[in-house]
């Protein structure tokens, strides 16, 4: 009588498992089933119920069955949706860990804002704020907006972008960016672009578009995952057959079958690229590193050559000028003027020249790429350029010009000449310096068999002082972007591996022609940046951390697939009775269940060790 209804509670117990706990596999699977894909929860849900449902009409009409298979599969059935359950909540909390990150930056989007309107406070919607409007923020506040402040003095907190938490001092006509915390004092900011176009929503574009890709190896595994559940259900009907035609019970071919289903892990296939990107995007993320396409981590296994830019990226790229000739003070303005809005740190050098002068509107603004800038003021034609192309339009140099040339180029510094007319009417000495680390980046790189390479288009004697400083053996000058391309093309045509470091506006060429382009850049338009992977922080050891860390996670999403492959060439086997005739051993469909939620887990908690793990050990 007791064993009579201990059986009915089983099935009362198991039919809410089944129904309740059960339900987004049915539901899942019957969506899956209109499109025409079978999937993991389509195995689940034929496994289940053929054990439910096969144990109901042994409970309710037993005389239909012969005693020796009057088994009841409840407890298998409920186990195995229970244990896929917890793996899937495992599973899911991991995910959520995984993407930390993407919670903190969305966190920093401002809801609201406080918009100057004839001189009156509104508080709108952040989103809203466009090109142009006036934003008050107060202290404590989320700057919601990319802007330039035009009233007062402050300190902000910038860390999201470069991960220092130092405070950064900012006054009137300093740039600003979205998500940044005002600090110290109330400012007013001229908006510089829509919010909606704003660092930090680029930044998150960035991360989502990245965790939605996958490598070449990612999309074969999808590829395979395709064909696993059609050929489980056939390998399931053929073990039932098997057995149940050599002679063995009915129950004992049913519990192989079913225990085929459920042990069958496509989930652990399909779960080892996916959860390895998320991690490796989210913890690049906190290093300052944005990877914009996770195909870079399958390049990243065998690396020839890193090649690298020089301004900005070798060297600190905060340029100044040591020394200048000018033959009028009233072609200062002129000249600066000219350089004035160039996105270049030789530029932004000679703008830096005088603290104060006289702004003017300069027309049909021309960027040479590598060589200058052309424009023209009330009818004059105005160069600032380098020798190139002072000798491509055969502009002659006064013997004064000349010598000011070879002196500073011998000194090591960049000549840059301004031109009126045809006639070169000023010289500007720039000097740039090293950055500490570039060193101790290149010997880590040498240590591990890497050549190091530098291109620039500055002359000999630069180039020949920086590769000094920072022991890079080969090195090429007086080049051109186009230049800079075709070398890297010319390699890459031998069948090496190409990582080119630089700045992803200017040397877009080599960037995209290069297996990895890595832009070194403050975040000032990522959108435009033309490298797989964007450094934020002012730190060129991000580019050990790059290559380390997508090194890690191609380790780790093969370690992910050889687990998923080798799990299901041995589970499914054993599943369906293979060491039964030698041992008597036979798995039950709940320790299969277990088994599948184990190998999903198992692979999702190796994805998590990207988060934990030292990217620049022995650096």
């Amino acid at each position: 009588m007791f064993l009579h209804l201990s059986e009915y509670l089983q099935f009362i117990f198991a039919t809410v498992i089944q129904f309740y706990g059960g339900y987004e596999f049915y539901k899942s699977s019957l969506k899956s089933l209109k499109n025409k894909v079978a999937d993991m929860n389509l195995l689940v849900s034929i496994g289940t119920f053929s054990a439910y449902f096969y144990s109901v009409a042994v409970l309710f009409f037993k005389d239909l069955f012969p005693e020796s298979m009057r088994h009841l599969y409840f407890e298998a059935s409920a186990a195995v949706i229970t244990f896929v359950l917890i793996g899937r909540y495992l599973e899911l909390k991991t995910k959520q860990n995984a993407t930390d990150f993407m919670k903190k930056l969305l966190s920093l989007k401002p809801d609201k804002a406080i918009k100057l309107v004839d001189g009156k406070e509104e508080i709108v919607d952040a989103i809203s704020i466009q090109k142009g409007d006036i934003v008050l923020v107060r202290v404590g506040d989320k700057i919601p907006v990319d802007g330039i402040i035009i009233e007062g003095q402050t300190e902000i907190d910038q860390s999201f972008i470069t991960g220092e938490s130092k405070l950064v001092y900012k006054k009137e006509n300093d740039e600003v960016l979205s998500g940044s915390v005002n600090k110290l004092s109330v400012i007013k900011i001229k908006a510089t672009k829509d919010a909606k176009d704003s660092v930090l929503n680029q930044i998150i574009k960035l991360l989502l578009d990245a965790q939605s890709k996958k490598p070449q190896i990612g999309r074969l595994a999808d590829k395979i995952t395709a064909y696993f559940v059609p050929t489980v259900l056939i390998v399931s009907i053929l073990v039932f057959d098997l057995w149940y035609f050599l002679g063995y019970p009915l129950n004992f071919s049913i519990t192989a079958a079913i225990s085929v289903l459920v042990i069958a892990c496509p989930c652990a296939l399909g779960l080892a690229t996916p959860i390895t990107i998320v991690n490796v995007v989210g913890r690049g993320s906190k290093e300052g590193i944005l990877f914009k396409n996770p195909e870079v981590i399958e390049k990243s296994e065998k690396i020839d050559y890193v090649i690298f830019d020089k301004t900005g990226t070798l060297t600190e790229g905060r340029m100044r000028v040591e020394d200048a000739i000018i033959k009028n003070p009233d072609y200062l303005p002129l000249l600066i003027s000219l350089e004035k809005g160039i996105n270049h740190p030789i530029a932004q050098a000679i703008v830096n020249f005088k603290d104060s002068y006289r702004n003017l509107e300069i027309q049909d603004k021309q960027v040479v790429v590598g060589k200058g800038v052309i424009g023209f003021y009330n009818g004059n034609k105005i160069v600032m350029c380098n020798v190139q192309l002072l000798k491509e339009r055969s502009i002659d140099l006064e013997d004064e010009f000349k010598e000011f040339y070879e002196k500073n180029k011998n000194l090591g510094n960049t000549v840059i000449f301004g031109v009126l007319n045809d006639k070169v009417v000023a010289a500007f000495s720039i000097s740039d310096t090293v950055r500490p680390e570039s060193k101790d980046v290149v010997k880590w790189l040498k240590d591990r068999g890497i050549k190091v390479v530098m291109l620039t288009g500055d002359n000999q004697k630069v180039a020949e002082k920086v590769s000094k400083e920072t022991l890079i053996d080969q090195y090429y000058h007086d080049l051109t972007p186009m230049d800079k391309y075709n070398f890297i093309k010319s390699l890459k045509e031998k069948g090496f591996t190409i990582v080119f470091v630089g700045d992803g506006i200017n040397d877009a060429p080599a960037m995209v022609e290069s297996d990895i382009g890595i832009a070194v850049e403050t975040a000032s338009d990522l959108a435009k940046e033309s490298g797989s992977i964007i450094l934020l922080k002012s730190d060129i050891k991000g580019v050990i951390k790059s290559i380390s860390l997508s090194q890690k996670g191609l380790k780790t999403i093969k370690q992910n697939l050889f687990w998923a492959y080798i799990y299901n060439i041995v589970g499914i086997p054993l599943a369906g009775g293979l060491l039964y005739p030698f041992f008597g051993i036979l798995l039950n469909p709940m320790y299969a269940g277990i088994a599948m939620s184990v190998s999903s887990i198992t692979v999702v908690f190796n994805a998590l060790k990207l988060k934990y793990t030292n990217i620049t050990k022995n650096f």
